[in-house]
């Protein structure tokens, strides 16, 4: 008797290399891993100020290549001077001298998405921290508006006090 073949669990980047690869290859991004794996490659502190536009390559050649980045004005001279450790930081990833080059252009880069596992409730400490920065307003709807204020910075990870 025949058992019928069991279906395991495939990848999902398996089939989406086909639809994704010739998008990539058309904005200069041979290598898609570059934008998919972006804040590992170079960390999270760059990856906040750059995001990988294309990679232009000499004619005729596959390595010593032009990286286009998008970047803030605010990080450009930070990129400029890492530029190095960035890119052996890419060159190390892709395990050949890929890239020589990068060309920076100002530009929108959007802010890191916050963590979905962030705490969504304040502590009593944040509590009464809002409450003591909006006690002296008499106003009851822009106490209300700066207390959603308060609540929001005070939820969000970037506004931490370390």
């Amino acid at each position: 008797m025949r058992h019928p073949t069991k279906s395991w669990p495939t990848r999902l980047g398996l089939y989406t290399q086909k639809i994704v690869k010739p998008v990539f290859k058309a904005r200069g991004l041979m290598e898609g891993r570059i934008i998919t794996h972006w804040s590992q490659i170079v960390g999270e502190k760059f990856a906040s100020l750059a995001i990988p536009e294309k990679i232009t390559f000499p004619k005729g050649k596959r390595s010593e290549g032009t990286l286009h980045l998008s970047v803030t004005s605010a990080g450009s001279l930070l990129l400029h001077f890492s530029q190095d450790l960035i890119l052996e930081q890419i060159n190390t990833f892709f395990g050949y001298k890929a890239l020589i080059k990068l060309h920076m252009t100002h530009g929108f880069v959007p802010p890191p998405a916050i963590s979905p596992k962030a705490s969504l409730a304040l502590s009593q400490e944040e509590k009464e921290w809002v409450e003591t920065q909006t006690h002296h307003i008499f106003d009851p709807d822009l106490k209300k508006c700066l207390e959603k204020l308060g609540i929001s910075l005070s939820l969000d990870p970037r506004c931490k006090k370390n």
